[in-house]
């Protein structure tokens, strides 16, 4: 209290005065004033007496998260008066408050702004979210996220020695935002791999993520069953273009046709994914063999009869190089396909891992390789398998899984002299088939558990991915225009959303009908007690 003041009555009826006519000083209001001071108790009063924050533009929530300050902020945000939409209100230049205690490193203020309705997902005018801030100004942004999903996770007693827990999912679903994997995606837009693996194994991820698959799976299975069907029947017509029997031609026009039915409507998926995704989709690897797979097998279906009818000796031989591209490239995304399922998908995830390790010795390695398919290219140069560089290559390949033809190789005199063929023969022999395969599997092999912990969030970075994808085609301009049934567009949303809050038990009932593996429980309930003994302890 100033000392020109008698008493505190005094003071304190210029400050209802002040408040009641909302006094300006200068370009700032009394209230404005007392928070940049850190006037604790002035701002109190004032806040009794009727002062609030200025209605638009940089009021005193960006004022508290510049400077910091999070015990006025608290008295402002348990004010009745502040709802979401005002701690949502932007400055002259787009910033929240959520953005400036961000970029400023207030992180007690970036917790207790969120948890009051703060949205994470709004954009500044600079194009940033809040995730693109705490990714790039944070020393260990994944900490202050676990905290965050911590914080939604309470304990509650329901009997006498029961307890239930709550899950809170407004930190990953703000009341603003449309989708609700719109925070997820934004994570892993710009996490690193660690940081990834460390988010998406918290357990109120996980759960969420099990949560939106349990209700959004059958569309899944609706895909993966129309991408089954589009693989088979490109088998079969290509099996049938090579046996091009006149009984089997009304087999082949049924199979063209229900591959040409496929293939379009992959294609229409994958052209509306590109059209909706943003640009770290278009560097998928997926994206790209679905667009090539689809393409091409509607080219092979479309133009194979009329290319052989043309041709008139059978199909050419384009038209088998493409089909044999097509009915590859069909199998594999199906097998990547599979890897999204919760029970399959370990393995096909196992699959992928091994191969990424052998892809990096053989590239380590692979000058030794072709050293030795130069070499043996010179002394077989007699033999067919070595006649050019490119054969002596993919022969020098095949020797390295054990197919060595040693026989064959030394069967007669065709070299000069046998001494020093084979004495590289077995140099080959030694760091190629015994060494480096050998090198492979010990890395392919090594650290089990270290490959299951990947594949386990490999499966859960992929089921993100599918959600996120299927939200942006289901909430598109295209889905909720006027040609597309109602009943199907609320099949779609029914389907689609989750409410925020969740109550998990740990009876074997709720496991069994609730579907919640044990360890996602066990996971939770150790946060919640972890928590409550932290608030008891203090």
């Amino acid at each position: 209290m100033p000392a020109y003041y008698r008493n505190q009555q005094t003071f304190q009826q210029d400050q209802n005065i002040l408040a009641y006519n909302r006094s300006v000083v200068g370009r700032f209001t009394p209230l404005y004033n007392a928070v940049f001071y850190k006037r604790q108790e002035s701002v109190k009063m004032l806040l009794e007496a009727g002062a609030w924050l200025r209605p638009t533009h940089r009021n005193e929530l960006h004022l508290l998260a510049e400077l910091g300050g999070s015990h006025i902020l608290k008295l402002i945000l348990s004010d009745k008066r502040c709802t979401p939409d005002t701690v949502n209100i932007p400055d002259e230049e787009g910033w929240t408050a959520l953005h400036v205690a961000a970029q400023n490193y207030h992180e007690n203020c970036l917790k207790m702004l969120i948890r009051h309705g703060g949205n994470p997902m709004a954009v500044n005018g600079e194009g940033d979210t809040l995730i693109d801030i705490v990714f790039r100004e944070f020393i260990s942004p994944e900490k202050l996220i676990k905290e965050l999903l911590d914080d939604g996770i309470v304990m509650k007693q329901v009997g006498k020695y029961r307890h239930c827990y709550d899950i809170d999912f407004t930190v990953l679903v703000p009341r603003n935002c449309r989708r609700q994997m719109e925070v997820i995606s934004s994570i892993l837009g710009v996490a690193s791999e660690e940081g990834k693996t460390e988010i998406l194994q918290h357990p109120v991820i996980e759960l969420f993520l099990a949560l939106k698959w349990s209700r959004i799976c059958y569309f899944f299975y609706l895909w993966i069953s129309i991408y089954a069907v589009f693989a088979g029947s490109m088998g079969l017509f290509s099996a049938l273009i090579i046996h091009n029997y006149h009984v089997l031609r009304p087999l082949k026009t049924t199979v063209k046709y229900i591959l040409i039915a496929t293939s379009s409507g992959l294609l229409g998926h994958a052209i509306l994914q590109c059209a909706l995704a943003n640009r770290n989709y278009l560097r998928r690897y997926e994206m790209w063999m679905n667009l090539i797979c689809t393409c091409l097998s509607l080219t092979v279906a479309v133009m194979a009869d009329y290319a052989s009818e043309r041709n008139g000796n059978g199909s050419p031989i384009w038209v088998l190089h493409v089909t044999s591209v097509a009915v590859l490239l069909a199998w594999i995304e199906l097998m990547l396909l599979i890897g999204r399922l919760p029970s399959l998908g370990y393995y096909a995830l196992m699959f992928a891992a091994v191969l990424q390790n052998v892809v990096k010795v053989l590239l380590a390695f692979l000058c030794l390789v072709i050293g030795f398919a130069f070499s043996f290219s010179i002394q077989f140069r007699s033999y067919e398998q070595f006649a050019d560089p490119w054969r002596a290559l993919v022969k020098t390949t095949v020797m390295m899984m054990g197919e060595f033809e040693y026989a064959d190789l030394f069967a007669d005199n065709r070299t000069s002299s046998s001494t020093l063929p084979r004495f590289i023969f077995l140099v080959f022999i030694i760091l190629t088939s015994i060494v480096l395969m050998n090198l492979m599997v010990g890395l392919a092999v090594s650290d089990i558990q270290e490959l299951q912990r990947q594949g386990r969030v490999r499966k859960l970075e992929k089921q993100a991915e599918f959600l996120s994808q299927l939200e942006k085609v289901t909430s598109s301009k295209q889905i909720n225009s006027k040609y597309v049934p109602r009943f199907i567009k609320r099949i779609l949303v029914r389907r689609s959303f989750i409410g925020n809050k969740y109550r998990l038990e740990t009876s074997l009932e709720f496991q069994r009908t609730q579907g919640v593996p044990r360890r996602l429980i066990d996971s939770i309930t150790s946060i919640a007690k972890g928590r409550k003994h932290q608030r008891e302890e203090t």
